[in-house]
């Protein structure tokens, strides 16, 4: 349980957050600090299937560009997202330094080091090339270095890094520390934190009136905003069935928190480009001579609070192949597993919904830590009634956004099936080659656009899950089937050039 939750519950509030992650509880933060009235906050302590409690934080929107990231308008729309929330965080820091109970700065590493390494596949060479391109389009600080200067960088040599730059501006935080941070502040400003699950949501007259708590306990509310990750949309259905949202899968992430043992300790975060269905792979030090291994990345049919032996082997070997190899010797002291948001089109979902009083803040994926701060600004301003400060692109109920063709999408998802099979050293036969192996998967995911029977191109993580999960794959299909229109969406989507962020 956490600190500062109580026993008694309020009977009625003028808003009620459902989820305790990142986004509730800097909502919840941004609201007591423009006085709105009284505030609580309803979800369990430990966080168990939540994105937030497991994050490695990292501050790094450029670290994580890749070549979609400003290839369209949408694109660019949300990754602005990132390079405007990056700014505010020395105030957040700043804000609540006095209330962390770690004893450590909640700033965990003030900048990161990207690697291109020689074992992933061409994906990591065109992502590495976009960083430094974005870099460059915003006029942000990166700097090339050689690799073997990197402080506790000691990969393999036969995956030893091609080359390096630093990010001086990119740094991490510690999700844990600020999360109990963000708790006794709260506390402190008099917000209510429920150490509960959410049942349901009550209405009446289509209006929602508050929610129902696991034991049967009802708490009224002026203003209902589900906040609660990958838990939002079943949530949402318990008012109705028939809101037409954008479909949200359980990302499965895993990583582990390690104490070093011995060499040097590294003092930035480490990581590769996004690579392979994932963020790529990363270290982020933790302070005390704890670091942060992360992290994989599976879309799974149903919320899980374990992980698969298969991840821990990939993170435990890549991690002491590519980036430490007095990694094996390091004392594993928490293992760490949670859900990310993944909706369906890959964009966040911020905006009322059709009943009356009910607020969505979902679909974050991978940056909603990163963006929290950012997003319970704009949340705020809309419960107030005010301009929001995001585009209103990212409403729950908009057709899906487009961001590529169906060949794209096939060839996109050829480079990331490349950039697996290579980085975990799968085996062919010896005189295959690697576009017999490129085209064993595009024959595979042609194959699966004839089943799915759908023109929306997807993802390669959603193609990927939907390949591997009959649920997933009838579940894509059925949404799909009936979104045939979203003509003026899509046409906005798909065009290139400057971004449209407010």
């Amino acid at each position: 349980m956490t600190e500062y939750a109580i026993t008694e519950r309020p009977a009625q509030a003028d808003v009620v957050i459902v989820g305790n992650g990142a986004l509730g509880l800097f909502l919840a933060d941004e609201l007591m600090e423009r006085g709105m009235g009284s505030v609580v906050v309803v979800g369990p302590g430990h966080r168990e299937t939540g994105a937030s409690q497991a994050a490695g934080a990292m501050l790094g929107c450029f670290g994580e560009t890749t070549t979609e990231s400003l290839r369209t308008d949408a694109s660019r729309t949300r990754f602005e997202l990132g390079v405007a929330a990056h700014d505010r965080w020395p105030a957040v820091l700043t804000k609540l330094e006095e209330f962390s109970r770690t004893g450590r700065p909640l700033q965990s590493a003030p900048d990161t080091h990207v690697v291109l390494n020689s074992i992933g596949a061409e994906l990591d060479t065109v992502n590495f090339k976009a960083m430094l391109d974005a870099l460059d389009q915003y006029g942000k600080p990166w700097e090339e270095v050689d690799p073997h200067e990197i402080p506790g960088f000691n990969p393999r040599l036969d995956t030893r890094s091609l080359r390096a730059v630093h990010l001086p501006t990119e740094g991490a935080v510690d999700a844990r520390g600020v999360l109990a941070a963000l708790e006794a502040r709260l506390h402190d400003a008099g917000a209510v934190l429920v150490d509960q699950s959410v049942r349901r949501l009550v209405s009446s007259d289509d209006v929602v009136t508050g929610v129902e708590l696991d034991d049967g306990h009802l708490i009224e509310a002026g203003t209902v905003v589900v906040a609660a990750g990958v838990h939002s949309e079943s949530l949402v259905r318990t008012v109705s069935e028939d809101i037409d949202l954008i479909p949200m899968f359980p990302g499965l992430g895993f990583a582990m928190m390690a104490r070093r043992t011995g060499g040097d300790p590294f003092r930035s975060v480490v990581r590769t480009p996004n690579r392979g269905f994932a963020c790529g792979l990363h270290v982020v030090p933790q302070g005390g001579g704890l670091e942060y291994y992360g992290a994989t990345n599976r879309l799974v049919d149903s919320i899980s609070g374990v992980t698969w032996m298969a991840d821990v082997r990939f993170l435990a070997q890549y991690s002491m192949q590519q980036l430490d190899e007095r990694a094996a010797g390091h004392e594993v002291v928490q293992w760490l597993a949670g859900n990310r948001p993944v909706t369906l089109d890959g964009f966040p979902m911020i905006g009322w919904l059709p009943p009356s009083g009910l607020y969505l803040m979902t679909g974050t994926y991978r940056d909603g830590f990163h963006c929290a701060p950012l997003l319970a600004e704009h949340v705020a301003n809309e419960l107030q009634g005010k301009p929001g400060t995001i585009d209103p692109m990212f409403t729950p109920t908009r057709e899906p956004v487009v961001t590529r063709t169906i060949e794209w999408s096939i060839s996109e998802y050829v480079e990331h099936n490349l950039a697996a099979w290579f980085e975990t050293g799968a085996e062919a036969a010896p005189q295959m080659t690697t576009t017999q192996i490129a085209e064993y998967y595009r024959t595979r995911c042609v194959q699966a656009y004839d089943q799915l029977g759908i023109d929306y191109a997807l993802g390669p993580d959603i193609l990927w899950y939907a390949q591997g999960s009959l649920l997933g794959a009838r579940r894509i299909r059925r949404y799909l089937r009936s979104h045939r229109g979203g003509s003026e969406t899509r046409a906005r989507s798909v065009d290139t050039g400057s971004g449209d962020a407010q």
